[in-house]
């Protein structure tokens, strides 16, 4: 795949400007951008793999991990799908790039846009849950939750599929781009807007909750990202003549997509993944006592693991279970993990421990 300034490139650029479109040639600009987001990306995923790894780790696991290894996973699609259908990359040497259908409404539109919203969207309504209504979120809450998201997705890129092409999206070798059709673009819109719309009526109605560590701030990342995403997808999808022809538009939207799909991650993920790594035993002493001071210890235990029958007793695990030479008290999550602690009985002068099933 070339993206030096070849024969080919500027017949395409003319046939562009005889139509009546301004085409930006596909360049090392556009390299960099596939390189720069691309490197975020693999490094990301060594963190999310770190993240799978230690998904028992109890401030870990309440952020409920394999869902937000598959917010990763959307954002891998979504950037895939904007190399294909953004202007990146050349489609006329691969009979797959071509297939309009699949790089637009399943990576970009299905995968990409409509599970990331919905993803930052599902955390929103778990926080929700938790600290508005005092539920956990786990259990059959979870399924529904998530099913129902699934069953959506699935239902819009099937009917999406099916529907004739030039209702949706086609392959134009004219300009080597997919041409989508602009109902079909405002139909997108209106449901990344409507999980968006979605998220702000929960934000606003947890605005005097009192949360338990940066919940707030999670919330009003996701919100930002979701408003300045869309708003400038929006823009450009509806508002700007082929955006993809424009290197300024393209990659100002490629990169804002990403760069707020990784500051959402990382601020939901970032805290428990950093003391896991640099101070896993403290941090999570902080965590419990957090917790027991809130009275929140039951609401926050909205892991979504299966349920092996494993309990935590908050009280019992505050508890040293060594000490080394050091003189400072350790003790293995590892081996807690295979264990079950019978619960400590209600103390008449404070809440009960809670149990998280893990």
């Amino acid at each position: 795949m070339s993206f030096a300034f070849t024969p080919e490139e500027q017949q395409r650029v003319t046939l562009a400007a005889m139509a009546g479109i301004k085409l930006d040639p596909i360049g090392y600009a556009d390299l960099s951008t596939v390189i720069i987001i691309g490197t975020a990306y693999f490094i990301q995923l060594l963190g999310v793999c770190y993240q799978l790894y230690n998904r028992n780790y109890p401030p870990l696991g309440v952020k409920n991990v394999p869902l937000m290894a598959s917010l990763y996973v959307g954002g891998v699609a979504w950037f895939l799908g904007d190399l294909f259908t953004g202007g990146i990359v050349h489609l006329s040497q691969s009979p797959v790039l071509r297939t309009c259908k699949f790089t637009l409404i399943w990576l970009r539109a299905c995968l990409g846009s409509y599970y990331v919203a919905s993803m930052f969207s599902l955390r929103c309504y778990s926080l929700y849950h938790v600290f508005y209504k005092g539920k956990a979120f786990r259990g059959l809450v979870v399924y529904l939750s998530v099913g129902l998201t699934a069953l959506s997705i699935i239902l819009f890129g099937l009917i999406s599929t099916l529907v004739p092409t030039h209702l949706t999206t086609f392959y134009e070798p004219l300009i080597d781009m997919c041409n989508t059709n602009r109902n079909y673009i405002i139909a997108v819109v209106v449901v990344v807007w409507s999980i968006a719309s979605f998220t702000a009526f929960m934000s606003w109605r947890m605005r005097n909750v009192a949360f338990c560590f940066n919940e707030r701030i999670e919330i009003f990342t996701s919100f930002v990202v979701l408003i300045i995403v869309g708003a400038l997808n929006t823009v450009c999808m509806l508002g700007v003549d082929v955006y993809p022809a424009s290197l300024g538009w393209r990659t100002g939207l490629i990169y804002t997509n990403h760069a707020g799909i990784s500051i959402g991650y990382w601020v939901i993920m970032g805290a428990a993944t950093y003391n896991c790594m640099f101070d896993r035993e403290g941090y999570l002493q902080y965590w419990v006592n957090t917790l027991r001071e809130v009275d929140m210890e039951r609401q926050y235990a909205y892991v979504t693991d299966a349920d092996n029958g494993t309990t935590l007793n908050l009280v019992e695990y505050t508890q040293p279970t060594m000490v080394n030479n050091d003189g400072f008290a350790h003790t293995s999550n590892r081996k807690w993990l295979e264990t079950v602690i019978v619960d400590a009985p209600a103390s008449p002068t404070g809440p009960r421990p809670a149990q998280y099933n893990l």
